[in-house]
């Protein structure tokens, strides 16, 4: 049958404690940066896909996927509040609470994995960079320990659904959950995780190595062009 959800409110001590299950989720991400920022190709071809042959045969509660259950659109703004979209996709006879419960973490990870990210843009690395998820996963375990406050962190929402998956019958479960961060905390945060980034020794090496690959990559390039 369907499985109905209330909103659920995150415990204060699993506030990104980079050592929390969260984390895991994120330096994971990070480490394999170069699949993540194929994310969005990947998920206009699973979205292709699923308008061509992929057919739900069950989904949570009977409902049609709600609108923010996009893996095309990972965040958004509205009304003051910042939103986040995790989603995991296993087999179809896999255990539907532990497909949600992953997925409840993917979106918990996504706000923290926004601040690395922007701090990357304040540094200006590269993009060619940040797709081997080298100076990502350094930045985040130089910091490791380091609580975020992000006290209005909740998860929402969440929906299920099981496709057809190939031409033998096989099925696929694909779990989506949004959190949601009011965007004063979400400002905050970013302010205070910068804030710690930047005091640390650690980090600051690490964009200065940052800075010598990227100015081996522009001589590299203009080598090869010479």
């Amino acid at each position: 049958g369907g499985l109905s959800f209330k909103r659920k409110r995150v415990p204060a001590e699993e506030y990104f404690l980079v050592s929390t299950l969260p984390t895991y989720f994120l330096e994971y991400t990070m480490r394999n940066a170069a699949k993540a920022s194929l994310w969005l190709a990947a998920a206009l071809i699973l979205v292709s896909c699923s308008s061509k042959s992929a057919k739900v045969v069950e989904r949570a509660d009977d409902e049609s996927r709600p609108d923010w259950a996009k893996v095309t659109v990972p965040s958004y703004e509205n009304d003051g509040k910042k939103f986040f979209v995790g989603f995991v996709e296993v087999e179809g006879d896999a255990s539907r609470s532990a497909a949600m419960n992953m997925s409840d973490e993917k979106a918990l990870s996504e706000p923290m994995r926004a601040l690395v990210d922007n701090f990357m843009d304040q540094n200006q690395v590269g993009e060619s960079l940040r797709r081997d998820g080298y100076f990502g996963q350094r930045i985040i375990s130089a910091t490791r320990g380091f609580r975020v406050p992000m006290p209005s962190l909740t998860i929402v929402n969440r929906y299920w659904e099981t496709v057809l998956d190939g031409p033998h019958g096989a099925t696929a479960l694909r779990a989506y959950s949004l959190a949601e961060i009011s965007a004063a905390d979400f400002e905050k945060a970013k302010r205070a995780y910068n804030d710690r980034l930047t005091a640390n020794s650690e980090v600051r090496k690490i964009l200065r190595d940052v800075g010598a690959r990227q100015r081996n990559n522009v001589l590299n390039a203009q080598a090869e062009q010479n």
